[in-house]
């Protein structure tokens, strides 16, 4: 892009900015679902997460969300770049790639000089850019709820917990008992205070990972209800200050335990289980502010066109209600920016992969005051283009101290034609990969020393101790074998997909396609020189970087 039309940009965003800020700056509420795609279903489809009814899914109820997305803009080709927990929260909420990552676990992995293997083992840096560390230090009031699994990964280590610190209990013990709750409590206190390190001014409900690391069964249970008191005093605080907030709600649902799963005829993970049972212990407080779960279950119940076992999506989009009613009561709904996604997809075990049903997500953005009704914006957007959305909507200038990888998404509210990419890069594991004009080349690369052994015929411990030919592209064995038992193309060293043809991607047309092929070959080229002493099979060594 040339000078000329640099500035001619630069001015543009800033006129966009100057416009929607004319009233003050704008609130963020940012919502982020664990494990969804956008893909709708056909009714008796089973053992699937299912989506959001603006996403065209039929048999679910989701009124709430689904008025917010057609009163502002949806997404129709939003992707994240890492499909799994921590690598995309890492990017959603730095606008960096997970593959530059300095985080401690990260590097201690990953050692400058050696190939990166992006999963869920990066994490914030205390010293590098992160939205909200910048929307602080710029007059604004930051918030955390919920999920994180996102920060100092080592101390979620069973065998670590007494030695940061935090206290200890029986994973069978009974989460009633008050030791059990206390020591509970005590631990998440600590994460609150971990939490605010990175640029939180409060944090709260707060679950350091997946509802397993609270290390107790009881607590095996997702609480919606819990997450959102939490929200709601936030907002309530933020109001009181008459201070401009960005809120960061991250929620367990619907990742494991399948709050969708019955057993003995309960959904014991979700809906049926104990509303009182929290990650801070056993709390009887008043949840009012939703209807109960009983009358949750009895709503979807009643009508025969939805699927039943997907109440619980009802149940998160009471939890927006609750939080839209909030900020209209306090007089701030009109300017406040909501956003609804997903940190990742996993329709037909895409999670880890780089198939469109790991890496394609759901997106909506409300934001009265700067979104035109009914807005649809149908070119690709990725995780990387949030941070920078919310620093020019906050009014932040970026500069050269503040590396991002993406885009911001502003132009798009006045503009749905406008282009924000020309393609799309992925990474996960030893997987690579780009997206562009609607063809995905997607890359498996092993590192030297592994490549030795597979020249040398030796075999890999597969997750239930097969012995399988290469190697997952993630160290998760559990979510690599059933990855790569659901996608069979999943091993293949170099996959081409037409997406307007094969949208599902099932057949590889790399070997017939060797223009288009070598075309994004070079692309994935071009775009891993960004990451500084990386190397990545032929397409960069260190000698070529």
């Amino acid at each position: 892009m040339g000078k000329l039309k640099r500035y001619i940009l630069s001015f543009f965003l800033l006129f966009i900015s100057s416009t929607l800020l004319g009233q003050g700056k704008p609130n963020i509420v940012f919502f982020l679902v664990d494990d969804m795609s956008p893909f709708p279903m056909g009714k008796s489809e089973k053992n699937e997460t299912r989506t959001f009814g603006f996403c065209g899914e039929n048999h679910v109820l989701t009124p709430v969300i689904d008025s917010l997305a057609s009163n502002g803009m949806i997404f129709t080709n939003a992707y994240v770049s890492s499909s799994v927990c921590s690598p995309s929260r890492y990017t959603t909420l730095t606008g960096r790639y997970a593959g530059k990552c300095e985080g401690d676990e990260f590097m201690r992995l990953h050692p400058i000089g050696k190939t990166t293997r992006v999963e869920n083992n990066t994490e914030l840096e205390k010293d590098k850019f992160n939205v909200a560390k910048t929307l602080q230090k710029n007059g604004y009031r930051t918030g955390f709820v919920g999920k994180s699994h996102i920060m100092e990964h080592r101390k979620l280590k069973d065998k670590d917990l007494e030695k940061n610190g935090f206290k200890t209990y029986a994973k069978g013990d009974d989460i009633k008992t008050p030791t059990v709750s206390e020591a509970m409590q005590f631990n998440h206190d600590k994460w609150v205070e971990i939490v605010k390190e990175y640029g939180f001014d409060y944090a709260n409900a707060i679950y350091q990972g997946n509802l397993r690391e609270l290390y107790n069964t009881d607590a095996n249970v997702h609480n919606l209800e819990w997450t959102t008191s939490a929200a709601m005093k936030f907002i309530d605080e933020s109001k009181k200050r008459e201070q401009p907030f960005f809120l960061y709600f991250s929620t367990t649902v619907p990742h494991g335990p399948q709050p969708w799963l019955k057993k003995e005829g309960k959904y014991i993970h979700g809906l049926d289980a104990d509303p009182n049972i929290t990650s801070a212990g056993y709390k009887e407080i008043d949840y009012s502010f939703m209807p109960s779960r009983k009358e949750i279950k009895k709503e979807v119940e009643a009508n025969k066109n939805l699927r039943e076992n997907q109440a619980w999506i009802r149940w998160f989009d009471r939890s927006v209600e609750a939080i839209v009613k909030q900020l209209k009561e306090k007089g701030i709904y009109e300017n406040t920016l909501i956003v609804i996604t997903s940190d990742h997809g996993t329709y037909h075990y895409g999670k880890t992969t780089l198939y469109e049903n790991g890496v394609k997500v759901p997106l909506m953005m409300h934001y009265p005051k700067g979104i035109k009704k009914g807005s649809k914006f149908k070119g690709m957007v990725q995780n990387i283009d949030y941070a920078p959305t919310l620093l020019e909507l906050a009014g932040i200038k970026i500069n050269a101290d503040i590396e991002l990888d993406g885009s911001s998404l502003l132009p798009t509210f006045t503009d749905q034609n406008v282009k924000i990419h020309d393609y799309l890069f992925f990474e996960l594991g030893f997987a690579r990969g780009v997206l562009a004009d609607n063809w995905k080349y997607i890359s498996v690369r092993y590192t030297p020393e592994i490549q030795d052994k597979i020249a040398k015929g030796e075999k890999f411990k597969g997750f239930k101790g097969e012995l399988i030919n290469v190697p997952y592209y993630t160290r998760n064995g559990h979510l690599g074998h059933y990855s790569s038992l659901h996608n069979p193309l999943y091993f293949e060293p170099d996959q081409l997909f037409n997406l307007t043809s094969d949208p599902t991607e099932k057949e590889n047309i790399y070997s017939s396609n060797t223009k288009k092929a070598k075309e994004l070959k070079e692309i994935l080229k071009m775009k891993l020189k960004e990451f500084p002493n990386r190397s990545y099979g032929e397409f960069v060594t260190l000698e070529n970087q």
